[in-house]
């Protein structure tokens, strides 16, 4: 009997394995998603982490493909020994096709005593479940009914690892957070009102609509879950079918609640654009404890530099090569002279050659880069190969073992696996691309291919169309695409720039953020609104904290994006100086005196701002003049250093013809470029030079 009590405490844990869908083809042709490396260890891992944390001791993992390499890299793991305090057992399911498929083979095989953690196997959380499993625990000796308690977290709109693609509308009860109601709404095409029974209001008088909760994929259940998938057989997903299903039935009787997590992180990994959120996320530290210098999944060691960057103490950094804020270096990877990395991840073994150039991008392990290849904000799986002079566009997604032959050039967007694909003969009139010699590639359909077959498909499904498709892609800003957020795509390129996250500033009951609801001020309003509070701030000499608070004040009330708050600044300060036909001393005295608000407000970005001053100071030949005295200043006043400089010059959005502007403007703009690769050229020659000082020394 005492035996029986041990098993009845052990902490169970489900992981789901499998993601069931196609969202990171073609890495997860050959590659199960769960083992996809984001910042040099595996997602499987950073899960784990989250359940050990939380004091797991028995779990199940849930596979359907790719089953030998999941159960190899846990056998492999940290996690297989003794000292983990955690027994993991795999549970192989070749025919299910859905969670609900899942949770009835569960069922049937009845291994779960008690209530569960159960999530997705791409899940980076710090959150302390322990706290969560007690709450429900709770709930459960009051009413057994309480069957769930989804883990959810509170953030803004312009939060980068909020899903673009999809909107979740919890109704709560505003005193307990039992959950009423809930829907799931595709981002695209938008639907601009929900609906539900007015019966709900007999229980639960006061309920608060939240469409500001971003769903964790972590839950913790009862036994009765598995249980009601069985005899629920159109259950297929656990929210759009299950937890919709089981709020709306007048015959079972059920309830679930949410636990809204005020602090720590949690995201899922769903797609590359949030593969890439998740990924600048742990970089800029918001996973602490679990960081890649204090507590890696992977054990590998690194040490933490100023900027972001994290270097592992084995790899082998050329003299002359550069490396860039917010950035990892994997062990014995090595870059060599004049290449430059910035916010990009490059793993275990890589070879970075000669006066490449790598920004925005994930390099898996053993990657080799040839000379004065250029990759942009793209994914580059294990085993790769880009011979000299590979030029990689945004948004390229390389899937293991592939070479590009010298010269090759993709297209943004561009998919490569190593062989074709089993369904080639649909893919019969796609475009093809020119690949340099000696490749081993098969360029996947591009864009037009892609739409052009969805047009010819009556019955695609929603959730898959191009559309909604792009929304979840890496570094495609999405602008021309209607959701239900008329701002929200618009403005990704943005939010994804920003190298901090602003704390959360959704109000707690964000019925203002419906689709079909106003916003409480317009964007024109905002800006009118800033304009005059930087003129009382300026006229009545205000301290740079109190206009950043009313500022903020503003921005909460406005719930516009950071960028566009110190865009507001930008604009003022450089038409305020150009009114007054600035010189170099008024531009100094401005900068000493104003320039910190920039940062105050949060959020900030070196290159993002300088973009900023290069759109305000092109627009006139007044304005133009001053360019080279507000980068001396900025630079002068630690507003930018030489990494932010260069990462603006490198910036695809620093050239006329990708800045958005007129054509007319595109001269003047490109002239400014000209002027800012002008000091950056003077601040490197006095770093050489100091350099070379101290080697006489």
């Amino acid at each position: 009997m005492p035996a029986k009590n041990e098993d009845e405490d052990v902490l169970q844990a489900v992981i789901l394995a499998d993601s069931f869908n196609t969202k990171f083809e073609p890495l997860s042709v050959d590659t199960p998603r769960v083992l996809l490396p984001v910042c040099n260890a595996p997602l499987l891992d950073w899960t784990f982490e989250c359940l050990a944390s939380a004091g797991v001791g028995q779990v199940f993992v849930f596979c359907v493909a790719h089953v030998d390499q999941i159960k190899e890299a846990i056998d492999n793991s940290q996690w297989s020994k003794p000292s983990s305090g955690m027994s993991i057992t795999t549970i192989v399911s070749r025919e299910a096709r859905s969670v609900g498929d899942a949770m009835r083979e569960l069922d049937a095989k009845q291994i779960l005593t008690s209530d569960f953690v159960l999530l997705t196997g791409d899940v980076v959380s710090n959150i302390r479940l322990d706290q969560v499993i007690k709450e429900h625990k709770e709930r459960r000796k009051v009413s057994k009914d309480a069957i769930m308690t989804c883990v959810v977290k509170e953030v803004g709109k312009a939060h980068r690892s909020k899903p673009v693609s999809e909107k979740n509308i919890f109704v709560l009860d505003a005193h307990t957070n039992e959950c009423v109601y809930y829907e799931y709404q595709q981002a695209n095409p938008p639907k601009q009102k929900f609906s539900f029974l007015r019966e709900i209001f007999d229980k639960h008088p006061d309920v608060d609509v939240r469409t500001d909760l971003m769903d964790c994929s972590i839950d913790i259940c009862s036994v009765d879950v598995p249980v009601l998938f069985t005899e629920n057989f159109d259950y297929q997903d656990l929210r759009k079918d299950f937890m919709h299903g089981v709020l709306t039935s007048d015959i079972l009787g059920k309830t679930m609640h949410c636990h809204i997590a005020r602090g720590g992180y949690a995201a899922r990994v769903r797609d590359t654009r949030s593969y890439a959120s998740v990924s600048k996320d742990i970089i800029s530290r918001w996973s602490f404890p679990l960081v890649p210098d204090n507590n890696h999944p992977a054990q590998h060691d690194y040490d933490y530099r100023a900027g972001n960057k994290y270097i592992a103490k084995r790899a082998d950094l050329s003299r002359n090569s550069r490396i860039g804020k917010n950035t990892m270096v994997g062990p014995s990877t090595r870059v060599e002279d004049d290449a430059f990395v910035t916010n990009s991840v490059l793993g275990a073994g890589c070879e970075i050659g000669s006066g490449s150039t790598i920004s925005g991008s994930y390099l898996f392990d053993h990657v080799r880069v040839g000379a004065g290849c250029d990759i942009v904000d793209s994914i580059v799986a294990a085993g790769v190969r880009l011979e000299r002079g590979v030029k990689l566009a945004k948004g390229c997604i390389i899937a293991k073992g592939v070479v590009l032959g010298e010269g090759t050039i993709l297209p943004p967007f561009s998919r490569v696996s190593s062989e074709k694909p089993e369904d080639i003969e649909e893919w019969e009139g796609r475009e093809q691309v020119e690949l340099g010699l000696g490749s081993s590639a098969w360029v996947w359909p591009n864009d037009t291919y892609r739409q052009s077959v969805e047009a010819e498909d009556e019955d695609e499904d929603e959730e898959e169309t191009f559309a909604n498709v792009r929304l979840g892609r890496l570094a495609d800003t999405c602008s021309d695409i209607e959701t239900y957020e008329s701002d929200q795509a618009s403005t990704l390129a943005e939010s994804e720039s920003e190298s901090d996250i602003s704390p959360p500033l959704s109000p707690t009951s964000s019925t203002s953020d419906l689709p079909g609801l106003p916003s409480l001020d317009a964007a024109s309003d905002f800006q009118s609104e800033c304009t005059q509070s930087l003129k009382r701030a300026f006229d009545e000499e205000h301290t740079v904290d109190n206009a950043a608070i009313e500022l903020k004040t503003l921005r909460m009330a406005s719930n516009v994006p950071l960028p566009q708050v110190r865009e507001a600044i930008v604009a003022f300060i450089i038409q305020k100086l150009s009114d007054e036909g600035a010189g170099r001393p008024e531009v100094k005295k401005m900068f000493t005196r104003w320039g910190g608000l920039l940062r105050q407000i949060g959020g900030y970005d070196e290159a993002e701002t300088l973009l900023q001053f290069q759109r305000a100071c092109c627009k006139t030949p007044e304005r133009s003049r001053l360019f080279p005295a507000v980068l001396t200043e900025l630079y002068q006043n630690e507003l930018i250093e030489e990494d932010g400089l260069t990462d603006w010059f490198m910036d695809a959005q620093s050239k006329g013809a990708n800045s958005r502007l007129s054509s007319d403007l595109h001269a003047a703009y490109d002239q400014l470029r000209v002027i800012g690769g002008q000091l950056l050229q003077q601040l490197r020659a006095q770093e050489s030079e100091e350099s070379d000082e101290d080697d006489e020394e």
